[in-house]
């Protein structure tokens, strides 16, 4: 696995697979099925892609986060993991921001989990940008490069980078996963299927990571055949 929490992408070839993914579209959803499909090209030879997004506040994304991580690092020798942070409401945008902010301020995977830990086990909102610079001068940042950061060109070509893939990918809710560019699915996605009695936090994970399996060998096949995979059913058992 390539773990792009701080993988970089080539601003270049972000914007063009922007460009690219604004003119795809989505199959009919089917409330019955635990996924849908882009009708996007097959991904490219090599690691498949898979794209995270997230909201820190989400608690959903939070209880998530653990099982995406393990499912990640099963695949590590062939997927690439890339997070990208949601900014679809007001209350989402300052948290949008600094996902980029403690990239480019090199912050490290370490203050990734504890932004979510004060947010869900400590209480702590941290949804203001005042709010965050305290957070980072606890990770021994200055106020003056949070502030640089946070106003930098590179910091908001990144988060109007990330804006433009959820909006191309018709992504509505989170955490929702999106395997080669074509396949996406989320726990609320696998928890709509499942019987709602004795249904789990844990079991909805189960589930959804079990989907994810079957819908990275469905991407790996449409790469092989560099055709039309996104027309035929991935099938969960």
């Amino acid at each position: 696995m390539q773990l792009s929490r701080r993988h970089f992408i080539p601003v270049a070839a972000v914007i063009v697979g922007a460009a690219v993914l604004l003119n795809v579209s989505s199959a009919p959803a089917d409330p019955a099925r635990p996924y849908q499909v882009l009708q996007a090209p097959p991904p490219p030879p090599g690691p498949i892609e898979v794209v995270e997004f997230f909201w820190y506040s989400c608690p959903h994304c939070h209880e998530f986060e653990p099982a995406l991580r393990d499912w990640a690092a099963r695949h590590r020798r062939d997927i690439v993991l890339r997070r990208v942070p949601v900014g679809m409401r007001p209350q989402q945008l300052p948290q949008q921001r600094m996902f980029y902010v403690m990239e480019a301020l090199g912050m490290g995977e370490d203050a990734d989990r504890e932004l979510f830990r004060q947010i869900h086990e400590a209480g702590k909102p941290l949804d203001t940008q005042a709010a965050l610079a305290t957070f980072a001068a606890g990770a021994g940042v200055t106020p003056q490069r949070f502030n640089a950061a946070w106003q930098s060109p590179g910091v908001q070509r990144r988060v109007d980078e990330a804006t433009r893939l959820h909006q191309a990918m018709h992504v509505t809710m989170v955490p929702t996963v999106v395997i080669g560019g074509r396949y996406v699915t989320s726990p609320a996605m696998l928890s709509a299927t499942m019987p709602m009695w004795g249904q789990t936090v844990a079991g909805s994970h189960e589930a959804t990571v079990k989907m994810m399996d079957t819908l990275l060998h469905r991407a790996r096949q449409d790469s092989k055949a560099g055709g039309t995979g996104h027309e035929r059913t991935a099938r969960s058992d």
